[in-house]
């Protein structure tokens, strides 16, 4: 009997041994204990890989074209931080933010990178879309908020291994933002317009700088940087076409009005024979027959108003194009011309007799203009001194007979328009008056004087 019991204690204990190993094989360890990653080492002594650009991939279109994509290695990136502004960070990972760990820290931290389009993107091509990716090894906090980023294209120089916080190079507006959250993967930040100005020698290609947030605090990131030995170095990776486009865009400035007002539009036109299609005009104006200036640059439109032209000058204007592929047309000669008129005509009715001893007669008027002629008159009249009325509208003649239906005191008075449209205004004085006496007996005129003063 003890054997026995013996014998099912050892098998109870054997069972639960057995559940005791299933149970450890099924639960995985506490989820709950990570441990805080430690920032990559800095001041390290390290050496890039040599790398080359990967075609991702390469397909001919049916027009001819060629699409590729490509991903193009950092050919130099390095970090400046605030507080070691004499130090070269050349070999490191790559620092983004503020850095506030011990007294001896490292400040406000900011990333240079550049890479090689020039010579891994045919001339003439048009980039479709290009990114800039960093992946991240390492956030302060771990669990931080996606930190805000800005990218701006440098202007000036830099040495990878010289440059430091206090020989910063200069930088340009913002032309890029990313949002970098505090897990380790790929962030990118669009870079199309950059990499489309550098391919067409737009902006010399001294590469870009990353800020974060800077507020006195700790919060940082890091990147991988080119020195390391993983596939996990920063990249640009760039989509274009190539269109072989060698051949400038044919530009030029539509017809214009023989004569113009102060304020008049300008319009031209153009193709691009190489396929790339115009990416921008320039136009220019010759005044007076001096020289010819910018008027327009860089622009997309295909037309605007010229204002505040002067009362008499000839204008010229000319336009060329750019286009995608970096192909820059020739100005030429004037392709439109106007003249600019801003004033009104001037016009006047000639002297009428005195007295009329009939109930027609001939009145003549004449006007001038500075530049463009005058279009056509109007001419109105009134009797003994009543309200005006219009007589002749929009008459190209300069005399007429008039038909006056009773005696008494007629007045006239003229104004022209030239052909931009300018008006001569109506003054309602008088610029001819003449006494109708038609019907005998005929009296002197200055039995006329109290009618003509009083209009009675």
């Amino acid at each position: 009997m003890k054997k026995q019991f013996t014998c099912n204690k050892r098998r109870l204990l054997f069972f639960a041994m057995i559940l005791l190993a299933v149970q450890l094989l099924v639960t995985p360890p506490d989820s709950t204990a990570q441990q805080t990653p430690e920032p990559p080492p800095r001041g390290v002594n390290r050496t890039a890989p040599e790398r080359e650009p990967i075609v991702l991939s390469s397909v001919l279109q049916p027009d001819g074209t060629t699409n590729t994509v490509i991903l193009l290695p950092a050919v130099a990136d390095t970090y400046l931080a605030s507080e070691r502004p004499l130090q070269n960070f050349g070999s490191d990972a790559l620092f983004l933010g503020y850095n506030l760990v011990g007294s001896d820290y490292f400040g406000a931290q900011r990333i240079l990178l550049r890479f090689d389009v020039e010579n891994f993107i045919p001339a003439g091509a048009v980039i479709n879309s290009a990114a800039l990716r960093l992946h991240v090894s390492f956030s302060s906090p771990t669990d931080d908020a996606p930190m805000g980023t800005v990218l701006r294209r440098l202007a000036s120089p830099w040495s990878e291994f010289d440059v430091t916080w206090n020989t910063e190079p200069a930088w340009t507006p913002v032309d890029s933002t990313a949002e970098v959250g505090s897990q380790p993967t790929w962030y990118e930040w669009p870079l199309t317009d950059v990499v489309a100005d550098w391919a067409s020698n737009l902006y010399a290609n001294d590469g870009v700088e990353i800020i974060g947030d800077e507020t006195v605090q700790q919060r940082e990131r890091s990147f991988y940087s080119r020195e390391t030995l993983l596939d996990l170095y920063p990249r640009l990776i760039v989509d274009y076409t190539d269109f072989n486009d060698t051949q400038p865009p044919s530009v030029t400035v539509n017809p214009l009005p023989t004569y113009s007002g102060r304020n008049f539009t300008v319009s031209w036109t153009g193709d691009d024979p190489g396929g790339s299609g115009i990416d921008h005009y320039d136009v220019q104006v010759q005044a007076a027959g001096g020289d010819w200036v910018d008027w327009l640059t860089n622009v997309i439109v295909t037309e605007a108003v010229y204002g505040n032209g002067e009362d008499g000058r000839v204008y010229n204007f000319r336009a060329r194009g750019v286009d995608n592929a970096g192909n820059i047309e020739s100005f030429g000669p004037a392709e439109a011309t106007t003249i600019v008129d801003t004033l009104p005509p001037t016009s006047t009715v000639a002297p009428l007799p005195v007295i009329n001893n009939s109930n027609s007669f001939l009145v003549s008027w004449s006007g001038t203009d500075s530049a463009s002629g005058i279009q056509y008159y109007d001419v109105q009249y009134r009797f003994n001194n009543g309200p005006w009325m219009l007589w002749l509208p929009q008459t190209l003649s300069t005399s007429a007979t008039f038909f006056s239906a009773t005696d008494g005191f007629y007045a006239f008075e003229v104004r022209a328009v030239d052909n931009v449209g300018q008006a001569e205004l109506f003054q309602d004085t008088p610029e001819a008056t003449i006494i109708v006496d038609a019907e005998p007996p005929f009296v002197q005129p200055r039995l006329w004087l109290p009618v003509i003063m009083t209009g009675e």
